[in-house]
C-alpha cells in the first residue's frame, strides 16, 4: 500500500465530493480497418495491464480520512465483444453501448479502474471502446499502454516475439516525488509561481456571454467538437515557422485574444495541463499530469507575433517549472475558496501531443477518437487541440479538431459555437495578417454580444438557491435567523482543531479561514470521531460555517444517543 500521488489526491477528492460526476472518465474510441483477431487484441489487453501496476491500482479509503492505493495482482477483466453487423440500427446500437460504457460508475475499490468494450461493425469494420479512471490515467499513458497493445498484437499476428520496453512503475514514481530531491525542486518551483502571479486577476468571466457564475461548480457539462481544415492550418504552421513559434503558441495566442475580448482582461491566467514526467519516468503508466495557472498579458494595440512570442515564453517558462503541485500553489497564494472550482484558473488551454499508435500489419489500419464527451467538465471552458498525428495512425495531413468542453451551467451550446466561430476568425486573420496589431483583426467578424435580457437559468440566483435546496432535501440555514450561538457545536470544535486556530466562531467560513479542499476529509474524519457520523463530503461544499453545518447536519441525521464524546 502506497499514499496517492499529488494529482491524484485531486481527482479522488472531487470525485467524493460529485460521486455522481464523470468528469474524471477518459474515453478513447479506436477504429480497426481490416480483418481483426479478437481472440489476439483481447489477450494483448490483459497482458498490458499486467504489465503496468497503475492499470491494477484499487483506492484504499474505507476508515480513514485520507485515501491511499494497492496494486491488486490479478484483478478480474471482462472484454465483451459485440456484433452490431446484423443491426436494424446499427448507429443507434452504437451510441447506445458506448454511452453505457462511458457513463458506468467505477467502483474505486475494485481494480481495474479502466474497461474495454470491442465491437464489430462490419466485415472489416471494429472499434475499441477505451475508458480509464483519471485516479490511473493521463494522455501519455493511454498512448503508451495502447502503443504495448499493438506492437504485441502485430507481434503474435505476425510470429514475432515480442518484450515490451522497460519501465519504472507508478509506485517508483509516487516514491520519487515523495524524496528531498524532488521536494526541493516543487519549493523551488512554488516560489517561481508566487512571484510570476504576483498581482494576477485570477478568473475569466463573459460579462456578455453566458449565464452568471454559480456559486457551487457541479461538473455537469458537454462537449463541442470543431474541426480546423488541413490548409489552414497550413498557413498556421508556415507563419509559426516563420516568427520563430511552435504551432501551439499560435493557437494559444488566438485563444487569449478570445477570452481578451470578451471578458475585457488584458491580464488572464489560463490552466495548462503539463506532462510533468521526471526524467526517467517518460514510458511509465500512470497518472503524472500537474495543471499550471499561465500568465499572459494581451495588449490589443501590440503586434501579433510579438503577443505570440510572449505566449511562448510563458509556455517554456511553465514547463520549466511544471512540478508545482496546484494545491501547493493554491495554499501558497492563499487563494483557498469555497466550492469546486479552481480558484486559480476557470478557463483551460492544452494539447494533446500522444500520437495515435501506429501498426505495421498488412491490411490494417488505425484511427482513434478521444476526449469523448462524458457530459461532465472539470472547469467553465476547456479547449484542447487535438493534432491529425494525434487521431490518425498514418500521420497523414488530415487537419486539427478542437475540443470544447464546457459548463452547461454557464454557457449553452449556441454560446460556445459563437465562440469557436471567433476563434477561426481571429486565427484566419492572424495568419493573413501577422503583422497587424492584435486588436485589429476581424474586428466585425468577433464581436461580443450583450444579452441583458437572458432568462436567469435554474441553479443561479435566490429562486436557483430554494430549487435546488427543495431538490436535496435540506433546507438551506439562514444564520441570522438565530442570533445565538448553538451550545456544544461538534462543528465549531472540529473546525477549531482542524484549522488550530480558537478564534473560530459560528460564523466563520472554512474556506476563507484558512481552510482548502484536502483538508476537508481530515475535517469530516474528525467530526465523525466526535459524533458517530461521517457527513459526506459535498456538505462541506455547500455549507461552509459551522452554523451552517450544525443545521444541515441536523436535517440529514439523527445522532444515535449515547454516540456523541
Amino acid at each position: 500500500m502506497f499514499p496517492l500521488s499529488t494529482s491524484q489526491q485531486i481527482v479522488w477528492l472531487q470525485q467524493q465530493v460529485v460521486p455522481e460526476s464523470r468528469a474524471y472518465h477518459a474515453t478513447a474510441v479506436i477504429d480497426f480497418h481490416g480483418e481483426v483477431n479478437s481472440t489476439v487484441l483481447r489477450k494483448c489487453l490483459v497482458d498490458a495491464v499486467d504489465r503496468h501496476d497503475a492499470m491494477r491500482i484499487q483506492i484504499c479509503d474505507e476508515g480513514s480520512a485520507v485515501a491511499s492505493q494497492e496494486v491488486m495482482e490479478t484483478p478480474h477483466i471482462e472484454i465483451p465483444e459485440h456484433d452490431l453487423r446484423g443491426a436494424e440500427d446499427l448507429e443507434g446500437a452504437r451510441t447506445e453501448l458506448l454511452y453505457r460504457h462511458v457513463h458506468t460508475e467505477f467502483d474505486l475499490r475494485t481494480a481495474p479502474l479502466a474497461r474495454w468494450t470491442l465491437v464489430r461493425l462490419t466485415e472489416h469494420h471494429w472499434q475499441l471502446f477505451f475508458t480509464e479512471h483519471h485516479l490511473i490515467h493521463d494522455g501519455r499513458s493511454t498512448v503508451g499502454f495502447l502503443t504495448g497493445v499493438l506492437e504485441q498484437y502485430s507481434a503474435e499476428l505476425t510470429g514475432r516475439s515480442f518484450t515490451a520496453e522497460p519501465a519504472p512503475s507508478y509506485e517508483e514514481y509516487v516514491a520519487y516525488i515523495g524524496s528531498d530531491e524532488h521536494r526541493e525542486r516543487v519549493a523551488s518551483d512554488v516560489k517561481w509561481w508566487m512571484d510570476t502571479l504576483d498581482g494576477a486577476d485570477f478568473g475569466i468571466e463573459f460579462p456578455g456571454l453566458g449565464a452568471r457564475r454559480s456559486e457551487l461548480f457541479d461538473h455537469r457539462g458537454a462537449q463541442y467538437r470543431q474541426s480546423l481544415p488541413a490548409d489552414l492550418m497550413d498557413r498556421v504552421r508556415a507563419v509559426a515557422q516563420e516568427g520563430g513559434l511552435t504551432v501551439f503558441a499560435a493557437l494559444l495566442t488566438v485563444y487569449a485574444e478570445l477570452c481578451r475580448r470578451y471578458s475585457g482582461k488584458n491580464d488572464l491566467v489560463i490552466g495548462m495541463p503539463m506532462a510533468n514526467r521526471p526524467v526517467g519516468f517518460e514510458r511509465t503508466v500512470g497518472m503524472m499530469v500537474n495543471t499550471v495557472p499561465v500568465r499572459l498579458a494581451v495588449e490589443p494595440e501590440t503586434p501579433c507575433g510579438d503577443v505570440a512570442l510572449d505566449a511562448m515564453t510563458a509556455i517554456f517558462d511553465a514547463i520549466d517549472h511544471e512540478s508545482a503541485p496546484i494545491q501547493e500553489l493554491v495554499k501558497a497564494l492563499n487563494r483557498s475558496s469555497k466550492g469546486l472550482g479552481n480558484p486559480l484558473f476557470n478557463f483551460m488551454f492544452g494539447m494533446h501531443d500522444g500520437p495515435c499508435p501506429r501498426v505495421e500489419i498488412p491490411g490494417l489500419s488505425v484511427d482513434m477518437q478521444v476526449a469523448l464527451s462524458a457530459e461532465s467538465t472539470k472547469f467553465d471552458l476547456s479547449v484542447v487541440v487535438m493534432p491529425d498525428r494525434v487521431l490518425h495512425g498514418d500521420h497523414g495531413n488530415h487537419g486539427y479538431e478542437l475540443v470544447w468542453e464546457y459548463s452547461t451551467q454557464l454557457f449553452s451550446s449556441e454560446d460556445i459555437e459563437l465562440l469557436s466561430a471567433g476563434f477561426e476568425a481571429i486565427l484566419r486573420a492572424y495568419v493573413a495578417h501577422p503583422s497587424e496589431t492584435m486588436g485589429t483583426l476581424a474586428l466585425v467578424e468577433v464581436a461580443p454580444s450583450v444579452r441583458a435580457g437572458r432568462d436567469e437559468p435554474q441553479g443561479h440566483g435566490k429562486a436557483g438557491e430554494a430549487a435546488a435546496a427543495v431538490e436535496s432535501g435540506v433546507a438551506r440555514p439562514d444564520p441570522a435567523a438565530d442570533g445565538g450561538e448553538p451550545s456544544g457545536s461538534l462543528w465549531l470544535r472540529a473546525f477549531r482543531d482542524i484549522l488550530e486556530d480558537d478564534d473560530i466562531y459560528e460564523d466563520t467560513d472554512f474556506f476563507q479561514a484558512g481552510g482548502y479542499s484536502l483538508l476537508v476529509p481530515l475535517l469530516l474524519s474528525h467530526y465523525e470521531s466526535l459524533s458517530g457520523w461521517r457527513p459526506p463530503t459535498s456538505l462541506l461544499f455547500e455549507f461552509s460555517s459551522p452554523r451552517e453545518l450544525e443545521a444541515a447536519s441536523a436535517a440529514r441525521h439523527q445522532p444515535t444517543p449515547g454516540l456523541q464524546r
